[in-house]
């Protein structure tokens, strides 16, 4: 079996602003309960829901040639240290019907320790595959466990991690059994730069 067509990587949605000396409840969980510093922040959770236009609109394709719709979708465990990748894809998984903990809506492994386990179980698929981590992780754990598998042509290329900004996705498109990395703007919010 070859590994998945296309893998999508995003950064989860936007979270608490740093406010030294300042705390308050900037975050919310899905039901409007405190997150305690773990969950999206109301422009997080409006990008999370504004996610199901963007990869499985209704009845339609996605209007971003670039963009395809899911098949399967991970992201980092709810019960790490951050509930935000998992709270960001939960509205376009639930839009799909995948269940939490399927094999469609896999959520079994952790930030900052689990990527190449995650990556591994990723590339035993095939089809189109959607990521949802923390930025720091994507590159280079991500990446570089993904490259270490299948080449990604221009890795070399990508010399930055992953920027700190939550609208873009980053792209493998496998052609010849090697990857081919580009980006692209999710143009969801104001303020998502072109």
């Amino acid at each position: 079996m070859s590994p998945p067509s296309k893998i999508m990587i995003l950064r989860h949605g936007e979270k608490p602003p740093k406010h030294p000396g300042k705390t308050g409840p900037w975050d919310v969980q899905e039901d409007g309960s405190p997150g305690g510093g773990k969950s999206l922040i109301v422009p997080g959770w409006q990008r999370a829901g504004a996610l199901n236009s963007f990869f499985a609109p209704f009845k339609s394709t996605p209007a971003n040639p670039l963009i395809a719709k899911p098949d399967y979708i991970y992201a980092a465990s709810p019960n790490n240290e951050s509930q935000r990748p998992c709270e960001t894809v939960t509205p376009l998984a639930a839009w799909l019907g995948y269940a939490q903990g399927s094999a469609q809506f896999n959520v079994n492994y952790t930030i900052g320790g689990q990527e190449a386990q995650m990556v591994a179980s990723v590339l035993s698929l095939s089809g189109v595959v959607l990521i949802c981590w923390e930025h720091d992780n994507i590159m280079p754990n991500i990446m570089q466990a993904i490259n270490n598998k299948v080449t990604i042509t221009n890795y070399s290329k990508i010399t930055n991690p992953f920027p700190d900004v939550f609208y873009l996705v980053w792209l493998l498109d496998l052609n010849g059994g090697k990857y081919t990395w580009t980006s692209t703007n999710q143009n969801l919010m104001a303020g998502d730069a072109p």
